[in-house]
């Protein structure tokens, strides 16, 4: 267990070399955009946990935003079963690191997870020391994995997708995803799909189990009519006027969602709700519709006498697409116009809205293809397309109520994964 194979060397020279690279990007980029660096370098101090003081730790592992949402899901879950223990979420981004601060309460414990080099990897585990070290989704870190072993911790990949893309990737060096599999007590995957991609790649067969995705189990916000209403008139939006809420997108995305909507108001009025990915691309964005002279209002900024006649909401605020979606009339969702793999579409169809994306969504394929089957889910490849389809879903009023109902009950027939999954490691937990 202890001897290094040569699988670990050349990966480690790997990270090395992108480490040294990337610490030059990250050193800079955080510089200037005032976030820290310190942590993805050091193992938090024996008094910057407190939460964690005296008790057996679950250390959970999310990248970004998304991975956040589902912990925080998962979190509240194991804490009913395993109530005498302290949990820790790292996370890879500021993004996730906000997000994590937004939704978690005190008792968790948030910190950076650091690079994935032997000797910070070390650092980590001697400091935390954790019974249970979980990684959601297709979190694969070799060195924190290898070490996690190596402490006495029980490995655990939670939510796990492979994806068309991760899976022609991964094929390519099975051989060392199989050692670096052999270390996991669990792999507790989202479809059945996954499950069987994993095991080929060289995951222990009887340690994997479709749990089914634990997205579909977070607590999506309901609003009332006066809720919706209210939101909508602090910008003096009318009722009539139909919403388009294009959400989570990236750059080369909102210049095809600004021709859109163009074209849509060529025909008729219409609000647009534009909420980019990473609310610190906001001046960008903002930049984008200035160029096009289009009236716009931030949201950070109501209040402020700023909102005008403006008929677009730039929405740079963490934790209100759900208010978003509801006040929409479609709702497109970003990442899947240009090649990130497509965002979650759950929280839209939660909000009874028919969702759009792009053609990229494998990384969320599993939902899309969800939505399809319920005749709630569209494929748009650009701002044509865009406006067909926005035009074909608001003709006929009875079959968009149809296809809006589906979409809620699509989500809500399959909330149970948390819990499975909760249950899972629990007991993996208990038998040590």
């Amino acid at each position: 267990m202890a001897k290094l194979r040569p699988g670990y060397f050349f990966y480690n020279c790997l990270m090395l070399v992108t480490s040294m690279i990337g610490l030059i990007f990250v050193f800079f980029r955080n510089l200037l955009k005032r976030r820290p660096i310190a942590p993805y370098f050091r193992p938090p101090g024996p008094n910057e946990l407190p939460q964690l003081h005296g008790k057996p730790v679950v250390w959970m592992q999310a990248v970004s935003v998304g991975e956040t949402v589902v912990a925080k899901i998962l979190i509240d879950e194991l804490r009913k079963r395993l109530p005498e223990y302290g949990f820790l979420l790292t996370t890879t981004t500021p993004a996730g690191q906000a997000m994590a601060k937004k939704i978690m309460d005190e008792s968790v414990a948030i910190a950076y997870f650091p690079f994935d080099l032997p000797l910070l990897i070390k650092g980590f585990f001697q400091r935390i020391r954790p019974s249970v070290f979980i990684l959601v989704e297709t979190e694969i870190w070799p060195n924190a994995i290898r070490r996690a072993k190596l402490s006495g911790s029980k490995v655990v990949l939670v939510n796990g997708m492979i994806s068309d893309h991760s899976f022609k990737g991964y094929s390519r060096i099975r051989s060392f995803l199989k050692d670096v599999f052999s270390h996991f007590d669990l792999f507790a995957m989202q479809s059945a799909e996954s499950a069987n991609r994993i095991g080929l790649l060289g995951a222990p067969l009887e340690r994997i189990v479709v749990t089914g995705n634990i997205k579909f189990d977070q607590d999506y916000p309901e609003f009332t009519p006066e809720q919706t209403e209210a939101f909508l008139a602090q910008y003096g939006w009318s009722k009539g006027i139909p919403v388009f809420t294009a959400a989570s997108t990236h750059r080369g995305e909102e210049e095809i969602i600004v021709e859109a909507y163009l074209r849509l108001n060529g025909r008729e009025p219409y609000y647009l709700i534009l909420a980019p990915r990473h609310p610190d691309r906001a001046d960008e964005v903002a930049a984008l519709l200035e160029a096009k002279q289009l009236s716009y209002v931030r949201r950070s900024r109501t209040g402020d006498g700023s909102a005008g006649e403006a008929r677009i909401l730039l929405l740079d605020t963490f934790g209100e697409l759900g208010m978003a979606y509801a006040v929409a009339d479609v709702v497109f969702v970003g990442g899947s116009l240009v090649n990130i793999g497509g965002h979650n579409v759950l929280e839209a169809a939660a909000q009874a809205k028919p969702v759009m994306y792009g053609p990229y969504m494998h990384k969320s394929r599993p939902s899309k293809e969800l939505l399809e089957e319920a005749d709630a889910g569209f494929t748009v490849r650009d701002a044509d397309e865009l406006v067909r389809t926005i035009e074909e879903l608001t003709r006929d009023r009875n079959v968009y109520r149809r296809r809006a109902e589906n979409a809620r009950a699509a989500v809500l027939s399959n909330k149970g994964a948390a819990a499975r999954t909760a249950t899972l490691i629990a007991d993996l937990v208990k038998q040590s």
